[in-house]
């Protein structure tokens, strides 16, 4: 499985699923749990940015879409305005194995 830039996986997880690049993960077996807002303030990101990511998250966990639809929306509506949301794309496009739901 693949674990992607900024997630977080809580302890004694089994991951059975890729966990896309800001998710927050934990069980068994391991669900989405919310994005790390938590690590990206301490890195030092705007408002902006972490909304822009809440904004994919939702997209993708809370609208039902499928995983294609989310790309697609994620490239329409957020990309320009928030170029963080790039890394949780190229997550959502690379997973080999299906994402933690």
């Amino acid at each position: 499985c693949r674990l992607d830039s900024y997630c977080m996986v809580g302890g004694g997880s089994v991951i059975l699923k890729d966990v896309p690049a800001f998710v927050m993960a934990s069980g068994n077996p391991a669900a989405a749990h919310g994005m790390n807002i938590e690590g990206m303030r301490r890195r030092g990101w705007s408002k902006e940015t972490i909304n822009g990511l809440r904004a994919a998250y939702k997209l993708i966990y809370k609208d039902n879409n499928t995983t294609q639809q989310a790309i697609d929306l994620l490239e329409a509506e957020l990309l320009e305005s928030t170029p963080e949301v790039a890394y949780f794309i190229d997550s959502l496009k690379n997973s080999k194995r299906g994402i933690v739901r």
